[in-house]
């Protein structure tokens, strides 16, 4: 089976593509594209301890269209804020707090899922004090290697929910016992997954630059892209990759590609970068209208004149 070849930026290109993503940056608010994120949610808090709870159930339910998500986001912390914030939510969480989720649904995830979850991080929390002081942890141990210290988060936090998950009426022995959403809800890069919402998470918590909250230590420079379709068919279009494929591999081409352009930190372009796909300013083929008014279109494979 034929291979796809590298794609590694010529230095001719980078000096291209450079100031068009500095453009792209200033292009639009960050507080106008906020209003269409995730992470909307998890920056409303003050209290980095609330911050990372409401950042895990928003980036893990952060998949498909935003108007549908963010009202199941918002349900969960409605839950949380009545108890005195997602942090406090997840200390006490008992049946009581898990009837209350077991009712939401969006797409392949059920109550379920929610409550294995939050019971889960509950038990990490104990151990813990933070899910960061897991990864942080990990990233020593792994001399400092973002994939094998997210995998070593994960796998945390999937013993944490086997663990639970008795407690809540799911007699599971083994990960792959437990519902399918829940397995997916705990992707792993073991798998070659591209982690996308992993990743989107470990940028709001690991960048101090707005919008992200920076409240994890590790260095921006070893984040990985939040791969997702918009990402991946923007990052084709602009000649980043040329793999087809959805993967933690495809990921990691772009990411060292934008390493090129900031190697301090590569993916500072991702929120941008995603707005302009889920926003529609970018339709993935020449419409004169739309493309001429991109700050992507001297370099875009479809968008110049």
């Amino acid at each position: 089976m034929a291979t796809t070849p590298r794609t590694v930026l010529s230095a001719q290109r980078v000096s291209r593509l450079r100031p068009a993503f500095e453009a792209l940056l200033d292009q639009r608010a960050d507080a106008e594209r906020l209003q269409h994120d995730p992470l909307r949610v998890p920056t409303r808090y003050a209290d980095p301890a609330d911050q990372e709870i409401a950042a895990v159930f928003a980036a893990l339910l952060g998949y498909g269209r935003v108007s549908a998500f963010l009202p199941v986001i918002e349900a969960i912390m409605a839950q949380a804020d009545a108890v005195g914030g997602p942090r406090a939510f997840i200390e006490g969480f008992d049946t009581d707090d898990a009837a209350g989720l077991l009712p939401m649904r969006y797409r392949w995830n059920n109550g379920i899922d929610f409550v294995l979850l939050a019971a889960g991080l509950r038990r990490v929390i104990a151990a813990h004090d933070r899910l960061g002081a897991v990864i942080e942890g990990a990233w020593r141990k792994s001399h400092r290697s973002i994939r094998p210290a997210l995998s070593a988060m994960v796998a945390t936090l999937r013993a944490a929910v086997l663990a639970a998950a008795p407690e809540h009426g799911v007699p599971a022995a083994e990960f792959s016992d437990l519902p399918r959403g829940t397995r997916t809800l705990l992707s792993s890069p073991d798998s070659g997954s591209a982690c996308k919402r992993w990743n989107m998470l470990l940028r709001w918590m690991i960048r101090t630059e707005s919008p992200d909250l920076g409240i994890w230590t590790l260095p921006a420079s070893s984040l990985v892209l939040p791969l997702d379709t918009h990402t991946h068919k923007l990052a084709w279009l602009l000649g980043l990759t040329r793999r087809s494929d959805g993967s933690w591999k495809t990921a990691q081409e772009i990411t060292r590609n934008l390493a090129r352009l900031d190697p301090t930190d590569p993916i500072k372009y991702d929120f941008a970068l995603a707005h302009l796909g889920i926003s529609g300013g970018c339709r993935k083929e020449r419409i004169p209208s739309i493309c001429d008014a991109c700050a992507m279109v001297s370099v875009c494979q479809v968008g110049a004149p």
